[in-house]
């Protein structure tokens, strides 16, 4: 009887560490897919709408407000401006910076406002050109000492980048 008693305890408590290890295993599944809902950047489209990366409406119920990033557009597609995005912070992030917004003028204008509050401008038709020149700056000596304080940089001239500062 012992033995029949100790199975069926055995079974007990083997199911109920299995539902527990489930239920913990699920809620560390939830996290990491919080966390990884963070990374990915969410649009906050001319202050009306969020969408996600591929364009899509998304309600605020599923995003986080800290990872937005606003778009501001004036005839333009929204995806195609989010391409605009990644082409851009991707050269940014060798300096460390970070697009807080990207708005974008019907003449054109690309204007980027990084989280430390320093403007970026860039013309559209010219984005790959300026993109490698501000690429070329960001590796150069020079660009450490002449970034800092900065406020502004204009890319929109050619071949040549101007810096304001504070």
């Amino acid at each position: 009887m012992n033995i029949r008693l100790n199975i069926k305890s055995f079974f007990f408590f083997s199911l109920v560490s299995l539902s527990s290890y489930a239920l913990a295993f699920s809620i560390v599944g939830l996290n990491s897919k919080e966390e990884e809902q963070k990374k990915i950047p969410h649009f906050h489209l001319n202050g009306s709408e969020v969408i996600s990366q591929n364009g899509e409406s998304i309600t605020s119920k599923d995003i986080y407000s800290a990872a937005l990033v606003n778009l501001s557009i004036d005839d333009k597609e929204p995806l195609e401006l989010m391409n605009n995005y990644y082409e851009i912070q991707e050269i940014l992030l060798m300096k460390d910076l970070h697009i807080k917004k990207l708005e974008y003028k019907k003449f054109g204008q690309l204007k980027i406002q990084t989280t430390n509050n320093e403007f970026i401008k860039f013309q559209d038709f010219q984005l790959s050109d300026q993109l490698r020149t501000l690429k070329l700056f960001f590796q150069s000596k020079d660009s450490q000492n002449l970034l800092k304080n900065f406020k502004t940089i204009d890319l929109r001239h050619k071949n040549k980048l101007a810096i304001g500062y504070y």
